[in-house]
């Protein structure tokens, strides 16, 4: 697995075709997969020689004592991030002498990068592939929104059992092959993923998806992916798209600044004129 890692990231250069200019471009860095503590610890005894078992065990040790030290209210550094407990909510002042409840008080910790990383980010280098323009199905993102008190739409995490919006072009889910539909992959273990019942999809529009997030998808970070049938010209074609999300949506806790990731389009043949490419924003 060494060998992989090379500090290069490729960063794809798609045309910004809706903006004014003709010369722009928007940029994305390209993932090429994910790891997990268990990868990491068989990497690390790969490079030093010692045993995986041990090295999974102190390391996983590790990020359990990291996780108590920051529950009991530090703040920890590490060269790779910073972790600092918070919390969200607001109580009456009858609530003021009873035990918290943890249903209207979250708490959580902000994550930001380390300086280690900071710097090892820094000093990778970069390569840029252009890509074509987006002609076809656009996912422009995933928004979670709820009502303040005056009617206006406040963004806020993800949240299990609230509502999610998915806008772009083309997205409407149609079809009737089993794939067809909303799956959310768990990134820590793929082996979890979870289906949007299609009942729930409350609105389901070329242009907007709107979801109840399941039960199931717990905190964490989540890969998004749409399945459909749904042709450009409204069409039902024969062979079902995949649009995935290379960036993972962070539910719950694990929500940080929602930033832009691109997308990749599974073609489905010759049915329609769309595109093989797609991005989320």
């Amino acid at each position: 697995m060494s060998s992989t890692f090379k500090k290069l990231i490729s960063l794809m250069a798609y045309d910004a075709a809706l903006t004014e200019r003709t010369d722009d471009y928007y940029l994305r860095a390209k993932t090429v997969g994910s790891l997990s503590l268990q990868d990491l610890a068989r990497e690390y005894a790969a490079q030093t020689n010692r045993n995986a078992d041990e090295v999974y065990a102190i390391i996983n040790g590790l990020e359990q004592l990291k996780a108590d030290a920051v529950a009991s209210g530090y703040i920890v550094s590490t060269p790779t991030a910073l972790y600092q407990p918070a919390a969200s909510g607001t109580v009456v002042k009858a609530d003021l002498s009873k035990p918290v409840d943890h249903d209207r008080v979250k708490v959580y910790a902000t994550v930001s990068q380390g300086q280690l990383l900071r710097e090892t980010m820094q000093a990778c280098r970069l390569e840029i592939f252009t890509q074509p323009a987006v002609v076809g199905p656009l996912l422009n993102g995933a928004v979670a929104e709820t009502r303040a008190a005056d009617g206006t739409a406040l963004t806020r995490a993800p949240e299990a059992g609230k509502t999610l919006t998915l806008t772009g072009r083309n997205i409407k889910v149609v079809g009737d092959d089993p794939s067809v539909g909303v799956l959310f992959t768990n990134v820590e273990t793929p082996s979890t993923t979870v289906k949007v019942p299609l009942a729930d999809i409350v609105v389901n529009e070329p242009t907007r998806l709107i979801f109840v997030l399941p039960a199931q998808v717990t905190d964490g970070l989540w890969t998004v992916s749409v399945t459909t049938q749904y042709g450009s010209s409204g069409s039902t074609v024969k062979t079902p798209r995949t649009y995935v999300l290379d960036t993972p949506l962070g539910v719950g806790s694990a929500y940080v600044d929602p930033g832009q990731g691109s997308g990749t389009v599974t073609p489905g043949g010759d049915d329609d004129d769309d595109s093989g490419q797609g991005t989320f924003g």
